[in-house]
């Protein structure tokens, strides 16, 4: 009876190990993509802003301040956009990786409900003889 306990805890805490590292795994490559992602937007917001600056350092006069009010309209707009992509992205790799640790729980859960149900459909047909 100890030994049949024993067993099961054992592989019980052997599927909840291996159930962790796959969900540390997942959490690790969804930081990663994150990271890529926020670092490339970044990259792309400073070279704009540092070419948008330039021109806006140049600006010595009236006429020339009018002439930079489009181009300052253009920079918001195109940011607001990138900003508005970047945000889109990150809500699908944050589903994405949700969808992956719910699949796992799912399976986790599946094996664990057929582990319980196994012995008490084969308990169930000896008390009803």
């Amino acid at each position: 009876m100890f030994d049949q306990i024993n067993a099961q805890f054992s592989q019980y805490t052997k599927q909840l190990t291996e159930s962790a590292l796959r969900m540390n795994a997942i959490a690790v490559e969804h930081f990663e993509a994150i990271a890529a992602l926020q670092a490339k937007a970044l990259e792309g917001r400073l070279s704009a802003v540092s070419a948008f600056a330039s021109e806006a350092a140049e600006v010595r006069d009236l006429e020339t301040a009018k002439t930079l009010l489009p181009k300052t309209m253009t920079f918001v707009k195109d940011a607001s956009e990138h900003l508005i992509a970047v945000s889109q992205e990150l809500v699908g790799q944050n589903l994405k990786t949700s969808e992956a640790l719910a699949g796992l729980a799912k399976t986790n859960f599946d094996v664990a409900s057929e582990a319980v149900a196994r012995p008490v459909a084969k308990a169930a047909p000896k008390k009803a003889a």
